[in-house]
Order: C-alpha cells, then sequence, then structure tokens
C-alpha cells in the first residue's frame, strides 16, 4: 500500500485494507472478464485515496469498526450445495408460498431454490452475470464499504420486472452462511417497469450460531412509473457477525416504494437506505424494527430525496434495546428547490430496558422549497411503571407484562406495512422469538 496515496490510518486500518486487496487480487486471477479485474482495480484506487472510517468522521462517530477490523475473513470456498438438505433451511423457510432463490455462501443452489412454477412472464432473473452486476454505478459519495463490495464483485442478482406485471407471490432471496470466516459480498439490482408489482424479502443467515461471516452488500432499485415495490430485508446472522448494506432506491412518477428492515442478529450491523424521489407524487416508507441485546451495536440510516412535486415520505422506526447494546439512528430528509407540496415525516422512539443500553438518534431535515409540511420526531425512555402495575392489578406477571408492552411497542412498523396476512404473521413471529 502506497502511504503517498492513503491518507492516516491505523496499523489496524492498514493491515485489513491489505487484506481485501489480497483477496480481490486473487480474484482478479480468477476473473477471464477483463472489464471486472478493471471495475476492481478502479474501486481499489478508490479505497485506497478514501481510507476506512473512523470515530472522528461525523458519520461514524457513533460506531466503531474496531470489531469487525479484528477479524481475518477469507473468501468462501466453493462447496456442493447438495450437502446441505431442504430440512437444514426449514427453521428459514415462510410458511407461505415464495419465489424461493437460495444462496449457500455466495453460490446459487437450483436445487434448495422453489417456486418456480410462480415464475410469470415477464420476470427476469439473472445470477452471476458480469455485465449486469457491472452496471451499478457507485456514486462520488460512496463510502469505503461500498468500495470494498465493488473490489471483491464477483456474482451478482439482477431481477427485471415488465411493465404492468404483478407478481402474485413474494420474491424470497435467502442467503445461507455456513462457513466460518468468510465475506459475503452480494450485489442486487432490481428494476420494475411501468405500473409493475412485487414483494421482495432479502434474508440472511447462519446455519449454525457459531458462524461468524461479514455480509457486505449494495442494492439498487429502480421504480418506472407507477410501480410498486414492498421490501422487508431481515437481517437475522448469528450474533457474532457482521453486516453491511447500502441501497439506493430511484423512484419514478406515482411510484410507491415500501422497505421494513428488521435487525434481528449480528454484533455490528449497519444498514443504510437511500430513497430518491425523481418523479411526481411518489410515495415512499421506510421502516425499521431493532431489537438489541448483549454488546450488540445495530445502526441504522436513511436518506430521503425529494426532487418533485407532491412527494409523501414516511418513516417509523422502534428501537428495543436491553444489556449493554446500543442503537444508532441517523435520517435525513432533503427537500430540494422547487419540490413543493412535499410531505414528509419521520419518527424514532425507543425502549432502554437497562440502565447500561444506549440510543443515538439524530433526525434532520435539509428543506429549499417554502411549500412543503415535513416533521420529525425522537423520543427514548424505560416502560412505565404505571403500565406494567395495570397488568399486575389484572393478574399478569411481571415478566409477561414486560414482554407484552415490549412486543406491542416493537410491532408497530409491521402493523402498518401493507402485505399478505400470512407474511405479515410469519414476519412478527420471527420478531417475538427474538425477544
Amino acid at each position: 500500500m502506497s502511504s503517498k496515496t492513503s491518507p492516516k490510518m491505523s496499523p489496524a486500518a492498514r493491515q485489513f485494507i491489505d487484506k481485501v486487496i489480497g483477496l480481490s487480487t486473487s480474484l482478479n486471477a480468477q476473473t477471464e472478464a477483463d472489464a471486472l479485474v478493471v471495475k476492481r482495480e478502479a474501486a481499489q484506487q478508490q479505497l485506497l485515496s478514501l481510507g476506512l472510517p473512523t470515530r472522528k468522521d461525523e458519520d461514524w462517530q457513533y460506531t466503531s469498526i474496531q470489531p469487525l477490523l479484528q477479524q481475518d475473513f477469507r473468501l468462501s470456498e466453493t462447496v456442493s450445495t447438495a450437502e446441505l438438505s431442504l430440512a437444514q433451511l426449514e427453521p428459514f423457510l415462510p410458511d407461505f408460498e415464495t419465489i424461493r432463490l437460495v444462496f449457500v455462501d455466495g453460490e446459487f443452489s437450483e436445487s434448495l431454490s422453489a417456486g418456480f412454477e410462480y415464475i410469470p412472464d415477464g420476470l427476469s432473473i439473472e445470477m452471476a452475470d458480469a455485465d449486469a452486476i457491472q452496471s451499478i454505478a457507485l456514486p462520488e459519495t460512496a463510502d469505503a464499504f461500498q468500495w470494498i463490495n465493488e473490489l471483491l464483485l464477483d456474482q451478482g442478482l439482477t431481477i427485471q420486472l415488465d411493465a404492468q406485471i404483478v407478481l402474485e407471490v413474494p420474491l424470497h432471496i435467502l442467503f445461507v452462511q455456513t462457513q466460518s470466516g468468510t465475506v459475503l459480498t452480494p450485489r442486487l439490482q432490481v428494476h420494475l417497469g411501468e405500473a409493475a408489482q412485487c414483494q421482495l424479502l432479502q434474508h440472511f443467515v447462519c446455519l449454525a450460531d457459531e458462524t461468524l461471516t461479514w455480509v457486505n452488500g449494495v442494492g439498487q432499485i429502480t421504480l418506472e412509473a407507477g410501480a410498486t415495490c414492498k421490501q422487508v430485508v431481515l437481517q437475522d446472522l448469528s450474533d457474532s457477525s457482521f453486516y453491511f448494506n447500502h441501497q439506493t432506491t430511484t423512484q419514478a412518477t406515482n411510484s410507491n416504494f415500501e422497505s421494513t428492515y428488521l435487525a434481528l442478529g449480528s454484533q455490528l450491523s449497519r444498514h443504510h437506505s437511500v430513497a430518491q424521489q425523481q418523479g411526481d407524487a411518489a410515495e415512499t416508507t421506510q421502516d425499521s424494527i431493532v431489537p438489541g441485546r448483549d454488546q450488540q451495536l445495530l445502526d441504522t440510516r436513511t436518506l430521503t430525496q425529494h426532487h418533485a412535486l407532491h412527494g409523501q415520505s414516511r418513516q417509523l422506526h422502534k428501537m428495543v434495546l436491553g444489556d449493554a447494546a446500543r442503537g444508532v439512528f441517523a435520517g435525513m430528509i432533503e427537500v430540494a428547490k422547487g419540490a413543493q407540496k412535499t410531505d414528509g415525516q419521520m419518527d424514532i422512539k425507543s425502549l432502554l430496558l437497562s440502565p447500561q443500553a444506549k440510543v443515538d438518534a439524530k433526525p434532520q431535515l435539509e428543506i429549499y422549497a417554502d411549500d412543503v409540511k415535513c416533521s420529525h420526531g425522537c423520543a427514548a425512555g424505560q416502560i412505565d411503571e404505571d403500565q406494567l402495575f395495570y397488568a399486575q392489578a389484572r393478574g399478569i406477571r411481571r415478566t409477561d407484562a414486560m414482554q407484552l408492552i415490549t412486543q406491542a411497542f416493537l410491532l408497530e412498523p409491521l402493523e402498518k406495512f401493507q402485505v399478505q396476512p400470512a407474511m405479515q404473521a410469519w414476519l412478527t413471529q420471527r420478531v417475538v422469538d427474538k425477544l
């Protein structure tokens, strides 16, 4: 690594970057597509010039990546997915019909996937297509982990839904990690044509509790005029794992994007969702459910950019933190000049179950139009003793009362999420089981 092209970094950060570059070099030796090698090498230069973030960076002042830097990750080894049985996946599978795409340590498994009979004409699914995954261009503002995703770019998933096509069942993308000490860099691209509709469930799990992995994903969703996408990102990795994901959604006129993020696992996670309303009368919902325990650090970030007329955005973020867990939230609603009649609302509510639990929330508004209605709210506190007394006076044990109050508080984003009842019930049970 050349010190001339790199900012000052700690020895641990330099060593980590060197290891990542070494993994990229080994990928290049196995890659026949010259354009993909060039893309990785360009990402390497970006990473070297940017360096890794520290607590001195405003966007990272509450999120330390030191636990990640202490790990020695490697690329997944090629495994036979036939060795994994459907019975082993049973705990992760919904009890409703889906189009299921299963990736085991990053490799697509046709034998474990299902629901192909629900794929209509007009739905295109491409995997491991070098040209397709290259088509996502990272912005100039991309952070170090987005460049690391590109540096290790190998496989990707591209989903194209033609105009007027409505998916009758959800599309379930299940990433199963079986190898400990490995890094997964998924690249997802979704394009919905005019008036197309789909429900998307992205699901990250570890096959065993002792599996330690690092998921570092990048995604891009594009909605044409009148399209609707209802997305769930269910992060349920092992408690020792790491999760980073950066997603950008672009919306055209009258499109509707609803996204709910469930942070149920990992010791360190950072989920960043960017929504860009580029057409009039677009609607955006970005919610999250974050239960934390032990010493988990759970970081959730949103950026909603209103660039057109009559845009509407809603956000509801709920955190329940116990033990010495720490929750971080940063949200920004930007209203560009000329984006009149914008209606934006953002609420962050946190419940602290322990004196050691902490939450850092930073909601922001940046408005350059004069005819808008935007607001944000932030509240944190403990369970109301009056509520507990009321429940106990009616014969409910204190521990059961705490459980009921906590569930009711945390599940609010799912209750307003307009998906099929079976999917809503299944997601609710996942959260309840974690609590």
